[in-house]
């Protein structure tokens, strides 16, 4: 069996994918396949996937017959891949060079199912040295920890994981959202415990201006959506009690950060879907000293839904002078 299968998902990154590439092809550790799957690319990702084929034989294309989404590529990627261990990654992203070594060391040595490590974000190329030389703060994480886990990016390409724990717990991206690794590091975190952490910066994830992330139209909506599906999957395993406090945290925080992300002719909508989800049991935490939110949230969530007039004010206030502020600059 093949110890690693290394999957990338493309869609129109000709200007960045063959560094992506490279950063596989160079690892220290040899013995993976690189499964990358296009999403039917419209400009001359396939052309270069084929010239790297053509060379490398560890190379194994797949080409989505239609343009269906990162999530539909990445559950395509769990289903095909023929590694004992399986890790992803963005077109336009890329691998420290050692990576893949030492993330497979780590995980043999901790006997681990899933290993996890940090990463960094960069503009331009020269400045990863420099980005990668400040020391991790995932050194100081148990990996018991949970709830320290809970609390850390979701990005899919920051893990790796044993092929056969992603089958067996049916891990499937939902499809058509955005934020779709967040549901998958909440489901992987709560239900695994064999978990290990390399602390260093193996991840050079890209800055640009196509990126989801940096989106303001109704796709941002998809942080509502996917802690449900988290709070679901939660119930489901029985373990919603367990971590009801980090998990409400982390959703009304979203949802706060959704509402101030969309574009202005949004928040109206933005502003039913957080309502639908301000249950009882939510407005308690809001309002019990366990409350781990941020004051920005706290403050939105009583002003606009708790009937605090006073908070409103203050939340309105302070938007109004940061949007000066960035203006001015």
């Amino acid at each position: 069996m093949i110890k690693l299968t290394i999957a990338i998902s493309v869609y129109n990154v000709a200007r960045y994918i063959r560094q992506a590439l490279d950063s596989v092809l160079a690892q220290t550790f040899k013995d993976f396949e690189l499964l990358v799957i296009d999403d039917c690319s419209k400009d001359e990702t396939w052309q270069i996937l084929e010239e790297y084929a053509a060379k490398d034989s560890r190379i194994r294309l797949i080409k989505q017959e239609k343009n269906q989404g990162l999530s539909v590529s990445r559950n395509r990627a769990i289903a095909e891949a023929k590694g004992e261990y399986l890790l992803m990654l963005d077109g336009d992203d890329m691998f420290a060079p050692d990576m893949a070594e030492k993330a497979l060391n780590t995980a043999e040595c901790k006997g681990a199912d899933m290993v996890l490590w940090d990463y960094c974000t960069f503009y331009q190329e020269v400045e990863i040295p420099t980005k990668i030389a400040v020391p991790s703060a995932m050194a100081t994480l148990d990996p018991t920890d949970k709830l320290g886990l809970l609390r850390r990016p979701s990005f899919s390409p920051s893990r790796m994981t044993r092929t056969e724990v992603l089958r067996r717990l049916k891990i499937h991206f939902p499809e058509g959202m955005t934020k779709q690794d967040i549901p998958i590091h909440w489901r992987l975190v709560t239900a695994l415990d064999k978990i290990a952490i390399l602390p260093e910066r193996m991840l050079y994830y890209r800055q640009n201006p196509y990126n989801t992330t940096n989106r303001k139209d109704r796709s941002v909506f998809s942080l509502a959506y996917v802690m449900d599906i988290a709070g679901r999957q939660l119930r489901e395993d029985g373990l919603y009690d367990r971590y009801r406090r980090e998990y409400l945290r982390s959703r009304l925080n979203l949802l706060q950060g959704m509402y101030d992300q969309v574009k202005p002719e949004l928040k109206a909508e933005a502003l039913s879907l957080i309502g639908e989800r301000l249950d009882d049991d939510a407005k308690a935490y809001i309002l019990s000293k366990d409350n781990e939110c941020s004051p920005r949230t706290t403050m939105f969530l009583k002003g606009y839904f708790m009937g605090n007039w006073w908070n409103k004010m203050k939340y309105d206030a302070m938007i109004a002078a940061r949007s000066i502020y960035r203006r001015l600059k």
